[in-house]
């Protein structure tokens, strides 16, 4: 007896084993699938306007930022962008292709005269994103004003036209049990109402559950109902009544409550269930997966002991800041529900503005934010704007839009610049309303594939038409516009590649063919160019709102900013005698933690050639046989030995190539910015920065004789143009200029390493004003903020 004893409980102990092997086995397939999915790198893009209605003729300008979703923190290698200005139809009116550096870039779109008032979208793409099966691109609209015809009606239309109640369960919505609906209250094309409650009404028509609705319309409740039960969510607005049904019950589920704020430092998981399921899940595994992007943790759970509810405890430490997606899974790896939560951050960014100096002309700020080489933009409009509607923002873009489906935009400042509980709760209302965009059924069985090439820069491939072998023979590839002065060697095949280039739109290049020792032979050639022109395969089609037309309401009192004429401002010119000695590039893009030189004729008879400037400044630069220039640093932060090189721009384009600096003359330079020693975030081996910025006419070897250019590289990067504010006739005291009117735009200002930073608006406008802030620094920490300062 004894025997068989012993022999029953070694094969219980045996099955059991078996079984925990089964479940740590399904444990790693299921996340195996989740590591294959999110293998590929993934970049979102959040993108700054100085505003948001534009009349014809005017410039949308906009600062972008790109993100490394697995890393958080800037995309640093991301170079080519492309914008598509889109019509309400869906047609690209325009595309250009942006040129990417170190996490950001700039741009703008000159509105033709000639569109029609309405709605217009800008859709920010990279090439790589055509890999992914979700749309990673980023959309934003906005309003554009015909002056010749008239206000569109969107912007006068009233919301309530048109009023939509979405209801969502937490999890199954099943009998017998009490069951969470996130409600979400909303008027003509998702604006938020005017009103703060709901009711929940029974099949008779009584109210038996009031509901408080936020700001934005989010709302919440409790409800338990019966597989008959038929009740509705109704609102009043100005004296109409409008309801929507809840989902049908089901007889069996799971129902699931999350809450990470509520107890600190920890995220409360519980689980739920009625009578009818437990008789068919009782002792059955389920799985629940946290997941976001490539990181995963995995737990399992089972009902027993006719318990029908499980709380289950985890540290918000292992799990991960940001949007985190939860899904119950059954045995066969079905999903059963899922649900979005947020972790927050330890710390938050802030920033401090105030005004320094006032002058006829000039208004001076000083800022201060608690990050260092904080990559900022910001926005100067008057206090009553309403050329701005506030649907998005950084935080919004980057941290909590790309992980839920469709484009849904959210002013997330709200939630997380006030770490308070009522933030929190705000934030978890929004996201109960929300689905993931990444598909269970995707994740399980169709992870993507690399058929799209990350771009950097230009490719150019070309074929030389003769007949002997060209070995040793390399081709010499020449552009003054493009700062070009590469060479390369031919292949077996009589072919030559360059990649990686940099050059902008429009540009001659000159090919020559060199063998050492011999005259260079001009050759005439029309070389492949690849990377430039990348559609986009989800192109974006905006959803047509029934309640929002674009026919022209010519009764609408909304004034118009009156303009002196269709030209532009230009910068203001200051007659100075010291103007010799000023430095007019001090405050571009990350000049401002460079040391600036403005070259006079002392340095230019010290140093005959620009590389010797730079050489006296703390660099080493040498110069191969082949005639290739390099310039490294005198620090080595590798354990190798190797030494460090420097970010090198000219003209505000980086270099690829430093031999485009060879015969470059000092007295040709204008003004010169250097740092050895600065960092450059997210590059191996890079340290140290360099800035040229040449005299007008002047170039590389602009003496020397060239061949005429053979080839124009179409479609290259658009040029960054600096800003140019529109000529308003009037500004102090006109209306229409306090509605739509601009008075300043930063897209380029980088903290320094104390996190401060200074920048100065033209005194167009008195009163108080708008200042719009948003940035992100080199380790991921973002700002977003709007102060109001009285100028």
């Amino acid at each position: 007896m004894k025997k068989k004893i012993k022999a029953l409980l070694l094969c219980i102990a045996l099955a059991n084993g078996l079984a925990c092997l089964a479940q740590q086995s399904q444990k790693e397939e299921i996340a195996k699938k989740f590591e294959d999915y999110f293998l590929l790198e993934r970049e979102n893009i959040h993108a700054h306007f100085d505003k948001n209605v534009f009349l014809t003729g005017e410039s949308v300008w906009f600062k972008g930022y790109v993100f490394h979703r697995k890393y958080n923190i800037p995309f640093f290698s991301c170079v080519n962008i492309f914008a598509n200005l889109i019509d309400e139809n869906g047609t690209v009116l325009e595309t250009k292709l942006l040129y990417g550096n170190l996490g950001d870039f700039t741009g703008n779109f000159k509105l033709d005269n000639s569109l029609k008032s309405g709605k217009y979208y800008i859709q920010f793409y990279t090439n790589w994103m055509n890999n992914f099966i979700e749309d990673e691109s980023s959309v934003y609209d906005i309003t554009v004003i015909n002056e010749e015809t008239g206000i569109p009606a969107s912007l006068t239309k009233n919301a309530e036209t048109e009023v939509t109640i979405t209801l969502k369960p937490e999890g199954s919505f099943i009998s017998d049990c009490t069951n969470t609906i996130a409600v979400h209250v909303t008027g003509c094309d998702n604006t938020p109402l005017n009103i703060n409650k709901a009711t929940v009404l029974n099949s008779k028509g009584e109210e038996i559950k009031e509901i408080t609705l936020n700001k934005l319309g989010y709302g919440r409740f409790d409800i338990s109902a019966n597989n008959s039960a038929d009740y509705t969510v109704q609102i009043e607005l100005n004296g109409n009544k409008y309801s929507q049904h809840l989902p049908p019950v089901q007889a069996k589920g799971i129902i699931m409550d999350v809450n990470s704020y509520i107890m600190a430092g920890k995220t409360i998981i519980k689980l739920k269930t009625n009578s009818f399921t437990y008789d068919d899940i009782k002792g059955k595994t389920y799985y629940i997966t946290i997941n976001k992007d490539n990181k995963t943790s995995l737990l399992d759970f089972s009902f027993t002991d006719n318990q029908l509810e499980k709380t289950i405890l985890l540290e918000n430490k292992d799990l991960f800041a940001g949007v985190n997606t939860l899904r119950i899974l059954n045995s066969n790896l079905k999903e059963i529900g899922q649900r979005l939560f947020y972790i927050y951050p330890e710390n938050i960014v802030n920033a401090d503005i105030k005004k320094t100096f006032d002058d006829n002309g000039t208004v001076e700020f000083k800022g201060k934010v608690n990050s260092s080489n904080m990559s900022l933009s910001v926005s100067v409009l008057p206090e009553n704007t309403i050329s701005i509607t506030e649907k998005e923002d950084i935080y919004g873009d980057l941290l909590i839009s790309p992980y839920i489906d469709g484009q849904v935009k959210t002013t997330a400042k709200q939630y997380l610049n006030d770490l308070s509980r009522t933030s929190k709760h705000e934030l978890d209302l929004f996201l109960m309303c929300q689905t993931s965009k990444y598909n269970w059924n995707n994740i399980k069985n169709n992870p993507p594939k690399q058929n799209y090439t990350f771009d950097i820069g230009l490719s150019l491939k070309g074929i030389i038409n003769k007949r002997k072998s060209l070995k040793g023979y390399y081709v010499k590839i020449s552009s003054i516009k493009g700062l070009l002065d590469e060479r390369t060697y031919v292949t077996d095949n009589n072919e030559f590649y360059l990649n990686n280039l940099i050059v902008p739109d429009s540009c001659n290049v000159s090919f020559s063919l060199v063998k050492p020792g011999q005259k260079p032979e001009p050759l005439s050639l029309s070389p492949q160019v690849s990377n430039n022109i990348r559609p986009f395969n989800k192109p974006y089609k905006p959803v047509k709102v029934s309640c929002t037309s674009y026919t022209i309401d010519r009764d609408s009192k909304i004034a118009l900013p009156k303009y002196a004429s269709k030209s532009v401002m230009l910068e203001n010119i200051t007659i100075d005698g010291n103007a010799k000695k000023k430095l007019k590039y001090a405050r571009g893009s990350g000049n401002g933690l460079l040391r600036g030189y403005k070259i006079s004729e002392d340095d230019a008879i010290s140093f005959f050639y620009l590389l010797d400037f730079i050489r006296y400044h703390g660099f080493d630069v040498t110069k191969t046989p082949m005639g290739d220039i390099n310039i490294t640093g005198r620090t080595v932060n590798t354990l190798q030995g190797q030494p460090t090189t420097p970010m090198v721009y000219m003209n505000t384009w980086q270099l690829m190539s430093f031999d485009v600096l060879d015969g470059i003359q000092t007295s040709e330079v204008d003004e010169l910015y250097i740092n050895q020693h600065i960092a450059v975030p997210g590059v191996d081996n890079k340290m140290g920065m360099i800035k040229i910025y040449l005299k007008p006419g002047a170039g590389f070897k602009s003496k020397s004789k060239r061949p005429e250019a053979a080839f124009l590289i179409k479609k290259g990067f658009e040029e960054n143009k600096q800003f140019k504010n529109s000529e308003y006739l009037s500004t102090y005291d006109d209306i229409g200029f306090q509605n739509f009117g601009l008075i300043d735009w930063h897209p380029s200002i980088i903290t320094d390493d104390k996190g401060e930073f200074n920048f100065s608006i033209p005194k167009l406008y008195s009163g108080k004003v708008k200042i719009l802030i948003e940035g992100i620094a080199p380790d991921g920490k973002m700002i977003s903020e709007i102060k109001t300062v009285n100028l």
